[in-house]
């Protein structure tokens, strides 16, 4: 199964190539500052999604982080020299008043900007404010009808789902009106409870004035919320799964791409290890709705790998960045024991590029 048409894209994860200086960094254990940041304006949600790889970080305490000091933060990325950041978290952002404020700063300071939603609580001032600050805006959907999106956010109001496609659907008018470049993504985590309806929702995310079509398969062991429970398993339904990328593959054109991404899993959907270690947690700073800076996003909650406090001053991680505990909290990690590795194709390229030198990288 092919996962895009054009191998040019936001999801391949062979971008990283171009960001050699920090993997060179890695290996010498000199660390630069990090390509990109994730912000988290707050720990809340008003979903209670049914896959939920937030549920230690939400479960607990309610932080949302004050206006101010999320536009020192985005003053601080800039000093720090931080390319991007993802403003999202192990909450929905937009349950934060200040995320708007965030943005603005954001974009003044050259900083580009990543927005992941549930899309529920948007309005129209931030609809015109995401168009023109944000590189992408990607809604958290899993869904093509509302009685199924109801069901996999943990949901009673069915016409939610009519709502949140109505605010892509002014978000995408409101992008081509002001000519920006904001790349709207219908983001879609496969799960055997909604496998039936991908071609369905990528018809509709077509219509919609969707640039992305964004799916791949939900993490599922090792995150709270799940892992007791019976493995997921797509092997009965695989061959549907694939005809609809298929078909849905067939939609696109100039202003449609959809994405079947699967190489951070096996042929059955299981995430796979195909590195040693963990080594690729610097190219990434995660600054928590709790006031802490966190080794790394997907482990968000874990108490033991919390690399400082940024709040009320974020030059503290300027103190852990590279330090001995910083390299001995990534050297205690153990990837079977980690969600599903975002960052695990950068760890793979780290051992066999950089390490190993498998491309010959200094030969045409």
């Amino acid at each position: 199964m092919r996962e895009w048409t054009n191998q040019y894209n936001a999801f391949n994860s062979m971008k990283a190539l171009v960001w050699r200086e920090h993997f060179e960094g890695i290996v010498k254990g000199k660390f630069l500052p990090p390509v990109t940041v994730d912000t988290d304006p707050t720990n809340q949600c008003n979903y209670r999604c049914m896959w939920c790889n937030a549920f230690d970080y939400m479960k607990g305490a309610k932080h949302t982080l004050s206006e101010a000091h999320l536009v020192k933060l985005a003053d601080f990325y800039k000093e720090w020299g931080v390319r991007s950041t993802c403003v999202a978290g192990g909450g929905e952002p937009l349950m934060n008043p200040g995320t708007s404020a965030l943005l603005e700063r954001l974009q003044q300071n050259g900083v580009e900007a990543g927005l992941i939603t549930n899309g529920a609580l948007m309005t129209d001032e931030h609809i015109d404010i995401i168009a023109r600050t944000c590189r992408w805006c990607g809604f958290s959907m899993d869904a093509g009808t509302p009685e199924t999106y109801a069901k996999v956010k943990g949901i009673r109001d069915k016409k939610m789902f009519h709502k949140v496609v109505e605010n892509i659907t002014k978000l995408a008018r409101k992008v081509e009106e002001l000519g920006t470049k904001c790349d709207i993504a219908y983001k879609y985590l496969l799960h055997p409870v909604n496998a039936h309806e991908i071609f369905q929702s990528a018809e509709i995310a077509k219509a919609i004035g969707v640039r992305d079509f964004h799916l791949r398969p939900v993490g599922w062991d090792n995150i709270a919320v799940t892992k007791d429970k019976d493995p997921i398993s797509f092997y009965d339904i695989l061959e549907d799964i694939n005809k609809q990328i298929v078909s849905a593959m067939s939609l696109e054109n100039g202003r449609f791409r959809f994405f079947g991404i699967r190489h951070k899993f096996d042929p059955y959907m299981v995430r796979k290890i195909n590195f040693s270690k963990c080594w690729a947690t610097p190219l990434l700073a995660t600054f928590g709705a709790d006031g802490k800076c966190h080794l790394c996003f997907d482990m968000r909650g874990r108490k033991d790998l919390i690399l400082c406090d940024h709040d009320p001053d974020p030059r503290e991680i300027l103190k852990a960045w590279g330090s001995e505990f910083h390299k001995n909290l990534i050297a205690k990690i153990d990837p079977r024991n980690c969600p599903r590795c975002t960052f695990g194709p950068y760890n793979e390229i780290t051992e066999q590029v950089f390490m190993e030198d498998g491309m010959c990288r200094n030969f045409p």
